[in-house]
C-alpha cells in the first residue's frame, strides 16, 4: 500500500498545501485523515492518484516510487480507486450503466463480464434499480452510491473516499456507512477524509490529523480523540461517545452498542423501578 515520506506540495512559492507529510497506510485497515477545510486532505488524495505531482518528498506504492508516465498511472488506477467529494466529477455518461461500464471497457473487458461486474457493484450499494436510469434523475446521495459502485466494479485493492457522507441526509449517510463496512469485510483497504468525527470514530482504526498541511497527530482512533488540545487546534469536534467520556465520567466506548450494554448492566434495574 501507500507509504509517504516528507511530501511537500506547493500551490505557489509562498503557500504549502502539504508540508513534509509522512504516512504509512499499513498502520490500519480503515484509515481516517481528518482536518478542517484547507488542511490539505483533498490535495493529498490528488497526489496519491498522480493527479498532482510534488517536487519534494516521496510517495511509495507497494514499496515502489510512484511513476507518472501514462502506463504506470493506468496500472495504479486499476488497483487504487478514488471517490471524490462531488460525484459529478467522476460521472461522465448520461446513463448509469454506460457510466459504470466506461472504465471497464477502457481496460478491454468483455461485455459479459462488464454486465456481471456492474450488477454486482450496484447490488453492493443497494442501487440495482439505478442501472437503466439517466444520471440526472438521481439524487445527490444516489449519485454518490453510483460513484462508489464504479470503484467496486473495478475491484480495486485500495479505495480513497473523500468526504463520502458530505451533503447527505441521515438515511443516505447510513447507507454509505453500510457500504464502507461491506467493502472492508471483503478485504478492501480504505482511506477516508471526513469532517464527520462520529463517522471516523465509528469505522476507522487509525487516524492522521492534518492542520494547515502538517500532520499534528496520528495513532489509534480511540487514542487520538483523547488528545483534547490537538483536536481543538485542528478545529475539530469530538465524537459524541468521546464527549460522554469527557463530561459524564463514563468509560470511553468505541461503539454505541457498548454504551447501551454498559448502561443496561449498571443501571437497568433502577430504570425499570422508575418506569413503574
Amino acid at each position: 500500500m501507500f507509504k509517504i515520506n516528507k511530501l511537500t506540495y506547493k500551490y505557489d512559492k509562498e503557500r504549502k498545501a502539504l508540508d513534509s507529510v509522512s504516512m504509512d497506510f499499513n498502520k490500519g485497515d480503515i484509515i481516517g485523515i481528518i482536518g478542517s477545510n484547507g488542511s490539505g486532505k483533498s490535495t493529498l488524495f490528488n497526489n496519491l492518484m498522480g493527479i498532482l505531482k510534488s517536487a519534494e518528498g516521496e510517495i511509495l506504492y507497494k514499496e515502489n516510487p510512484l511513476k507518472y508516465d501514462k502506463k504506470s498511472l493506468y496500472n495504479l488506477r486499476k488497483e487504487v480507486g478514488i471517490v471524490f467529494q462531488d460525484p459529478e466529477k467522476q460521472i461522465f455518461y448520461s446513463m448509469v450503466y454506460d457510466d459504470l461500464a466506461f472504465a471497464l471497457r477502457n481496460i478491454g473487458m468483455d461485455e459479459k463480464t462488464i454486465k456481471e461486474r456492474i450488477n454486482k457493484a450496484l447490488d453492493a450499494v443497494n442501487g440495482k434499480e439505478f442501472i437503466n436510469r439517466p444520471v440526472h434523475s438521481l439524487s445527490f446521495g444516489q449519485k454518490k452510491r453510483v460513484a462508489i459502485a464504479s470503484v467496486i466494479a473495478m475491484e480495486n485493492e485500495l479505495v480513497l473516499l473523500d468526504e463520502p457522507t458530505a451533503g447527505l441526509d441521515p438515511e443516505s449517510t447510513r447507507a454509505i456507512v453500510d457500504i464502507i463496512k461491506k467493502m472492508h469485510a471483503q478485504g478492501k483497504k480504505i482511506v477516508i477524509t471526513s469532517h464527520d468525527m462520529n463517522l471516523i470514530y465509528d469505522i476507522c482504526d487509525f487516524v492522521y490529523v492534518l492542520n494547515q498541511g502538517k500532520i499534528i497527530d496520528e495513532g489509534k482512533v480511540e487514542d487520538v480523540f483523547t488528545h483534547e488540545d490537538i483536536i481543538k487546534e485542528a478545529g475539530l469536534e469530538f465524537p459524541w461517545l468521546v464527549k460522554l467520556n469527557k463530561h459524564m465520567n463514563l468509560p470511553l466506548f468505541r461503539k454505541e452498542e457498548d454504551l447501551y450494554n454498559y448502561w443496561d448492566e449498571n443501571f437497568g434495574d433502577n430504570l425499570k423501578i422508575i418506569s413503574k
